[in-house]
């Protein structure tokens, strides 16, 4: 017994460590297969990460936006603050369920981004028909032709940027482009509108100061349309040498102006009226229009009129009746022409650049006061030789008096001219007839500088 009872401590001590080394084995083994599993699941992970971040990139390339799309990003960040385990085997899960998430993700921003795409195109789909309607309906109430040439013109290119649309940020452009034109639209619309109210107003107002007479409100109509055809025909002769500052609002008047123009002889009252009312708010806008676009010093000829006004700082400080050359005559007619004060002299003598002889010569004649506006001699001076009571509508037909393209004024407003007209100031030569604003931009003879068109 005393011997067997010797040799058990023996075998405990070889039994042991042998287990022991079997565990540790078959542990090394199954961490060693966790730790594989681990990385394989940790490698499929970052692949789905990486394409799911590329199309993150790419949709944020064609235009989504970070609030687009955030309902995805939001669980990406919910993703990448998950608590990873320490252990191998635990890990493999956790990469195979972020796989899982990641290759959702990407589905779900398919989805989300295919949502978005539509509606972009059918917002910019909605906003151009919003648009053409709206511009519809401005021309319908009579809105300004420049404003509504510029709508058009905006709507256009956005219809050519909506035929040409790749991505979700071009239907959005387009669809910014045309709210825009819509909104303008609508607001143009209803300031027409408001205008047209207006006149209607102002409409019966006349026909009650008038008393109904309808010849009355014609001829008012009538002025008002000649008025207004004639100060913006200024603004646009001197708007071509340099931009006149009014312009663009003289022009959204005058187009307003021309509107009314056809019905002022309407033999119905009411119709009379209302355009009469029209043609004399447009009238005093374009009026006021030249006035606040005008230089310091400014002057304007009217050819019909044979006036002459000046003025400084807005108002008329000098005006008188003139003689001009004749139109129609290009060996004595005054030009007409967006020009200017070249030079001055005083006193000058005018040498006949036409031989004795000739229908055209005179003999050398000394005037006072001479402020020359053309390279071709044309200027403002005295004539001693016309009476001042000749001077005016008319004159300019009467073989006496008419000039060989100067313009005549009186002894004492030619000094006038002379002392108060600086070198570069403004003239303006022009018809003054009361036709439309084409018609009198047609009749221009020379450029800014007073050289006739198409000289050499």
């Amino acid at each position: 017994m005393t011997a067997l009872i010797r040799r058990r401590p023996i075998a405990l001590k070889i039994i042991v460590p042998v287990a022991l080394a079997v565990l540790l084995a078959g542990t090394a083994g199954l961490l060693a297969f966790g730790h594989s599993s681990a990385l394989q699941a940790a490698s499929k992970y970052q692949r789905e990460r990486q394409q799911l971040n590329a199309q993150l990139r790419a949709a944020s390339q064609q235009g989504y936006t970070a609030q687009d799309l955030r309902p995805i990003t939001t669980q990406v960040a919910a993703m990448d603050s998950s608590q990873k385990p320490w252990f191998s085997l635990g890990q493999a899960g956790y990469y195979d369920r972020l796989a899982q998430e990641a290759s959702s993700l990407q589905r779900q921003l398919s989805s989300l981004e295919q949502r978005l795409f539509t509606a972009a195109q059918q917002e910019a789909d909605k906003q151009i028909t919003t648009a053409t309607t709206a511009i519809a309906q401005a021309q319908q109430v009579g809105a300004d032709d420049p404003d509504l040439q510029a709508l058009q013109q905006k709507l256009a290119a956005a219809q050519q940027a909506r035929s040409t649309a790749r991505t979700l940020s071009d239907f959005r452009n387009v669809a910014a482009q045309a709210g825009q034109v819509a909104s303008a639209a609508s607001s143009l619309a209803a300031r027409t509108q408001q205008e047209n109210q207006q006149i209607d107003q102002a409409a019966r107002q006349l026909i009650a100061q008038t008393g109904g007479n309808l010849g009355t409100i014609q001829q008012d109509g009538l002025q008002a349309l000649t008025n207004g055809r004639n100060d913006a025909s200024v603004v646009a002769y001197e708007n071509k040498p340099r931009p006149f500052k009014t312009y663009d609002d003289a022009m959204r008047a005058y187009s307003r102006l021309e509107k009314f123009a056809a019905n002022v002889r309407s033999s119905s009252l009411d119709q009379a009226a209302v355009a009469a009312a029209g043609l004399q708010r447009y009238a005093n806008q374009i009026h006021q229009d030249l006035i606040d676009g005008m230089p310091s010093r400014f002057v304007i000829v009217s050819f019909q009129a044979q006036h002459v006004w000046a003025y400084q700082g807005g108002q008329v400080v000098m005006d008188t009746p003139v003689t001009t050359g004749v139109r129609g005559v290009s060996d004595i007619g005054t030009d007409f022409g967006p020009m200017k004060v070249l030079r001055k002299s005083h006193p000058w003598t005018m040498h006949s650049p036409w031989p004795k002889g000739s229908p055209y010569w005179y003999p050398d004649t000394v005037v006072q006061w001479t402020v020359f506006f053309t390279n071709t001699g044309e200027a403002f001076h005295d004539a001693y030789w016309e009476p001042d009571s000749a001077l005016g509508p008319g004159s300019q037909y009467n073989p006496a008096f008419r000039s060989h393209g100067c313009i005549h004024l009186p002894l004492a407003k030619a000094e006038w001219m002379y002392q108060w007209a600086p070198i570069g100031m403004p003239v303006i030569v022009y018809p003054g007839d009361g036709s439309p604003v084409a018609n009198q931009l047609s009749q221009i003879t020379t450029n800014s500088q007073g050289v006739p068109l198409g000289a050499p």
